[in-house]
Formats: structure tokens, sequence, C-alpha cells
């Protein structure tokens, strides 16, 4: 009887644990590509 709820809530938080994140990796990406790109230029 709860099953239905109990599944409906993981998605929920998945799903809303997923969008929190978005910032962070979009963040981290251009971190990481700043750093490669840095690296490339100084000819390490």
């Amino acid at each position: 009887m709860m099953l239905p709820l109990l599944l409906t809530a993981r998605t929920g938080m998945i799903f809303w644990v997923t969008l929190a994140l978005i910032p962070f990796e979009i963040a981290f990406e251009a971190v990481e590509a700043g750093i490669e790109r840095e690296m490339a230029r100084d000819g390490d």
C-alpha cells in the first residue's frame, strides 16, 4: 500500500538532488577545462 508512495518519493528525491547538483557539475567542468588549458599552454 505504501510502495507506490515510497517509489514516488524516492524518484522525486533523486530528481531534486540531480537538479541541485547541475550547477556544481558545470562549474567543475569549467575549472577542469581551465586547468587543462593552462597545462597545454605551459607544455606540460
